[in-house]
């Protein structure tokens, strides 16, 4: 059978029908829309199926037509409105474009004036620092006049002080003029505080004699510690201090000498004038008592930044130099010293008339003791030059004549009555009292107090002083016994060995007696009368530490 030829548009067509897929998504959907409108499967329907199709897509168009048509209408709007905004920017630039034409000079003049207040700004921070490192407050200025002092004028004092070093600095600028001027206004200001604070001082140094244990306050201290800048108004501050303590002091002392303690307790001094050792020691204790309240005193007023050690010679200073601490420890002594000059009198007439009522030899010798001792603590406390020790170094010297005076007077009583001979050729009774006083001197020079920047006194003196008599007194009456053995009225040994007065030593006496030529058996008894002293002066002694 012969194979029918296709033409070629329907062979391709079939061809095209057969290799399409059926089961492609894309004409599954197309068929699934197809079905919802294609609903008569007819012939007639068959050939209608494009037109059927092409009216559908017609409706949906028109569909699409209808829905689109408000939003074309409002996309018209908006066209409208953007066409009016176009036309308002459009004159919104032409306007700017002639304010900024026309307001050119004033941002130019705007930069400049910003330009301009920023040179003011550091003119002003310029101007407020030269005020602040320059110039005083208003107040500032009210702190330094108005009466009643506080911390505000201590520290408008300070700035005064600071602006004037200040101003030595500004000195060596070319600003000299404006330096001058300003030193001259703060050396007003700074001179009118201080002569203000001066006579504040002084009114608070006269309150200070009021009272025996004065408080002093830290406003004082501060104010005191400014015055060093001024030594004049300084001294006078000093001065003002020195005269309120003395006359304060003078009537403590005298209170205490005649009435007492409050209470009648402790009881007045003068009640044991009729005991010249405890009157003096009473007496000598309350200045040294007084002497170390009244120093600490000075020294916290007039030198508030001092380190003061408790001892007797030590004085440290701190953040200070040397030159100085010297004269810090000048002024201090000034004003201690004019303090107890007001005391010296009193003190020393009463210590006189208690050296004029003729106190016992032991009495004398103590109170030397006594008075030595306390002049060389007080000299390491208040100075050797001050009245105060002056006085107390004359009236040891006085004390120690009257009891050189009173051995003197003793011995010469010895040689003016020498006692006779025993027939025993025993020491006679005055010379075991002397050794016994010896002893009891020996004693107190042993127990006495030495203050640590002294030392003991030589005691060969009193032992000369003491001894010396009674070996002249013993020699005599051992010659004046030879004479009367020999019957001879010679007495040259009396005459030839006057210079042997001044002569001390036991072992010199034993040597001369030893070369007596052995002729003269006469005056063994002589020999050993005075031997017999001798011995019994040196057994006695000779176990004593000072003596030996």
């Amino acid at each position: 059978m012969g194979t029918v030829a296709l033409a070629p548009g329907l062979s391709r067509k079939l061809k095209k029908v057969l290799e399409s897929r059926t089961d492609s998504p894309e004409l599954l959907a197309s068929l699934n829309t197809l079905s919802t409108f294609y609903t008569d499967n007819t012939p007639q329907s068959r050939r209608n199926l494009r037109s059927i199709i092409e009216k559908r897509s017609l409706s949906i168009n028109q569909e699409f037509l209808l829905a689109s048509d408000a939003a074309q209408q409002a996309l018209d709007r908006v066209e409208e409105e953007v066409n009016s905004l176009a036309e308002c920017c459009d004159k919104i630039a032409k306007a700017l474009n002639s304010c900024n034409a026309s307001t050119g000079d004033i941002i130019s003049t705007t930069e400049r004036l910003k330009q301009e207040l920023d040179v003011t700004t550091q003119r002003q921070e310029i101007v407020s620092c030269f005020l602040r490192d320059y110039q005083l407050s208003s107040e500032e200025i009210n702190a330094l006049r108005e009466e009643e002092l506080n911390e505000d004028f201590f520290k408008a004092l300070a700035h005064v002080q600071e602006i004037h070093a200040n101003c030595k600095i500004l000195l060596r600028t070319h600003h000299q003029r404006a330096g001058l001027e300003l030193m001259d206004m703060m050396a007003v200001y700074q001179e009118g505080a201080y002569e203000r604070l001066c006579r504040w001082v002084q009114t608070e140094c006269r309150r200070l004699g009021d009272t025996d244990n004065p408080e002093i306050s830290e406003l004082l201290k501060t104010a005191i510690r400014c015055l060093r800048e001024r030594p004049v108004l300084f001294k006078y501050c000093a001065e003002e201090l020195a005269n309120m303590r003395h006359h304060a002091l003078f009537r403590r002392f005298i209170s205490a000498l005649t009435r007492g303690g409050p209470g009648g307790l402790p009881r007045p001094m003068e009640v044991h004038a009729h005991d010249p050792l405890r009157y003096v020691g009473d007496m000598l204790a309350w200045l040294h008592q007084a002497l170390a309240s009244e120093r600490e005193l000075v020294h916290v007023l007039l030198d508030p930044d001092a380190v003061v050690d408790t001892g007797p010679t030590a004085r440290r200073f701190s953040n200070i130099s040397e030159n100085e601490s010297g004269k810090i420890g000048s002024d201090l002594t000034f004003v201690l010293d004019r303090i107890f000059e007001g005391v010296c009198r009193p003190f020393k007439v009463r210590v006189e008339q208690v050296l004029q009522s003729q106190p016992s030899l032991i009495i004398s010798y103590k109170l030397s003791n006594q008075l030595e001792f306390y002049s060389y603590t007080i000299s390491d406390l208040l100075g050797r030059e001050t009245a105060l020790c002056h006085t107390l170094w004359t009236l040891k010297d006085a004390a120690q004549k009257t009891f050189f005076d009173i051995l003197k007077t003793r011995g010469e009583k010895l040689l003016r009555y020498p006692p006779l001979v025993a027939v025993d050729l025993s020491p006679p009774p005055a010379v075991r009292e002397g050794v016994s006083v010896l002893i009891e001197i020996i004693e107190t020079y042993d127990s006495m107090m030495v203050p640590p920047s002294g030392k003991k006194p030589d005691f060969a003196p009193v032992i000369s002083a003491l001894l010396d008599p009674i070996i002249q007194m013993c020699e005599q009456a051992a010659e004046a016994h030879k004479s009367k053995g020999v019957h001879s009225s010679r007495r040259s040994r009396v005459s030839s060995d006057a210079g042997q007065l001044n002569k001390s030593s036991v072992d010199a006496i034993l040597a001369n007696s030893s070369f007596v030529p052995p002729s003269q058996s006469s005056e063994t008894p002589s020999k050993i009368f005075l031997i017999n002293c001798l011995c019994a002066i040196q057994a006695t002694i000779i176990r004593t530490r000072s003596c030996s």
